[in-house]
């Protein structure tokens, strides 16, 4: 099946004119995201549901594709460089307005009033995993998640320190080419894996973990 995102130079078709030139198109949407995300909190927020992923994705997009907002209607299969070979199973298409429903409703159902800061960071961080494993648009679900985990943590009373995040949206290599520090995009792959899997759900909530005290950090310094 062709992918109906991709023009005939294997591009996604976007509002910026770049047809053939992935890397340019990659740079020209990490800069246009990057001020969208540091704004995210100008977003009105009425309930954590699957209408304000749409919306949060429509926020960060909408002036690079014309299919911001938009959940995709084609299957997705994306080798991970933590699952050598292999892709997250995503949701299918069909399955995605039903599969968000139920993660959303788990989220929305926890108490988090009594639980530590590292009790809540790991929680929290196998929930947020489990939902973008759905992955409903065709691309851009890492930002659209991370900036939902921003507002939805701020409203229950752990705010994250954003700039925790921007820091940590990109790979990071030596010199020979070896990875010398692994995304947040790698640390939620490890962490949505099922039981049967091992998830490995650690590594998202320390910087989950992170954030909350990197934010702390900031309120106390500004008082």
């Amino acid at each position: 099946m062709r992918d109906p995102y991709l023009n005939k130079y294997g591009i996604l078709t976007n509002k910026l004119g770049i047809d053939t030139d992935h890397k340019k198109l990659m740079q020209a949407e990490a800069d246009i995201c990057f001020l969208k995300l540091i704004n995210i909190d100008s977003l009105k927020v009425i309930c954590f549901d699957k209408n304000l992923i749409k919306q949060i994705h429509k926020h960060i997009f909408e002036d690079i594709y014309p299919w911001a907002g938009e959940f995709r209607v084609t299957p997705l299969f994306k080798e991970e460089l933590v699952l050598p070979g292999y892709s997250i199973p995503y949701s299918d298409p069909e399955e995605i307005d039903n599969d968000l429903d139920k993660k959303l409703t788990e989220l929305n159902s926890i108490a988090w009033q009594n639980m530590t800061t590292s009790e809540i960071a790991y929680t929290y961080a196998r929930k947020i995993a489990l939902i973008w494993k759905v992955h409903p648009f065709r691309d851009g679900n890492t930002r659209t998640m991370l900036s939902f985990s921003f507002l939805y943590a701020k409203e229950h009373g752990f705010p994250f320190d954003m700039k925790t995040f921007t820091d940590g949206l990109n790979r990071q290599y030596f010199e020979n080419g070896a990875v010398s520090k692994y995304s947040i995009r790698d640390k939620i792959v490890l962490a949505c894996l099922d039981e049967k899997d091992y998830p490995e759900i650690e590594h998202l909530a320390n910087i989950f973990e992170e954030a909350i005290n990197n934010y702390e950090e900031k309120s106390i310094k500004h008082k």
